[in-house]
């Protein structure tokens, strides 16, 4: 579970959230059984859509999707309005070398390419937005997203630190200008403070309340707070409904076997059947391709 805290500053010009996202970027590496680099990029992301939580709408989800051209393939997190996440990367072990600073590499493992938004707000059809990959370092790449298509001038401050246990330190930070009458030395002492700002130097350290204090510049708040979980949305009726996608070799193959298992991406769950559900799928199957003809 994380905690989230979001709020108000400068009289509402102002709207900030701060997370420790540690146990659930550990739980994500332990489902995932992530090496560490993957845990970086998948928890940096994590984070950022958790962030982005109290500002959705009642019923929203939230997608992002970075479309790299690294190692690190796709990476996927989702957040609900109702303090959920999931996620998954699709390459969930390589490792490259450290960068000029000593840090993992995210950059190069996410490479180029694009940052896809998805926003479900129940109608038939979600808002899908795309913008091009700014810096691969998944923090600057949000914050674009927000900047120029929803127009509202955002920062995002991403970490996940690692060590020989697992994931030691992981969070983020966001801050967006709602009202841009705001004045510029408050906006230029923001930027100032979080040019020289990590994450993970605070998280242990500091609480988050006093994160956001320091990096706003203000000890004049309004502050909420709620708890974040992972969540997965599959279940086994789910995982048997997929099945019937496969065409009917793949499916006569799986009886054949004796078993069908089908694994769910989002959250590594692995859901098995036997020879009698398959047989099930297989005339459902038959169903509904004798409907369709």
């Amino acid at each position: 579970m994380a905690r989230l805290i979001y709020g108000t500053a400068y009289d509402g010009m102002i709207r900030f959230s701060v997370t420790d996202s540690k146990d659930v970027v550990q739980e994500l590496r332990e489902r995932h059984k992530l090496s560490y680099l993957p845990t970086v990029v998948l928890g940096r992301l994590i984070s950022a859509s958790m962030l982005v939580i109290p500002w959705l709408g009642e019923r929203e989800t939230i997608t992002f999707v970075i479309s790299g051209n690294g190692p690190a393939g796709t990476v996927v997190a989702q957040s609900t309005w109702k303090g959920t996440v999931r996620g998954y990367i699709t390459n969930t072990s390589f490792e490259l070398e450290r960068n000029e600073f000593g840090k993992f590499d995210v950059k190069s493992a996410i490479g180029g390419g694009d940052l896809t938004v998805v926003r479900d707000v129940g109608l038939k059809t979600p808002f899908v937005s795309k913008v091009p990959i700014v810096s691969g370092e998944i923090a600057e790449d949000v914050a674009y997203y927000y900047t120029k298509s929803e127009q509202i001038p955002s920062a995002f401050a991403l970490g996940v630190l690692m060590d020989r246990e697992g994931v030691a330190k992981a969070g983020g930070l966001a801050v967006q200008i709602l009202d841009r009458s705001i004045p510029e030395q408050v906006i230029s002492g923001i930027e100032g403070r979080l040019n020289s700002f990590a994450i993970t130097n605070f998280l242990g350290e500091k609480s988050l309340e006093e994160i956001a204090k320091y990096v706003l510049g203000t000890e004049k708040l309004l502050l909420e707070e709620m708890n974040v979980v992972f969540q997965c949305l599959c279940s086994r009726e789910k995982a048997f409904e997929s099945l019937k996608v496969l065409d009917l070799s793949d499916l006569d193959e799986m009886l054949g076997e004796g078993k069908a298992e089908v694994t769910c991406k989002w959250c590594s769950t692995t859901y098995t059947f036997g020879p009698d559900e398959i047989k099930m799928a297989i005339e459902e199957k038959k169903k509904i391709e004798s409907q369709e003809s």
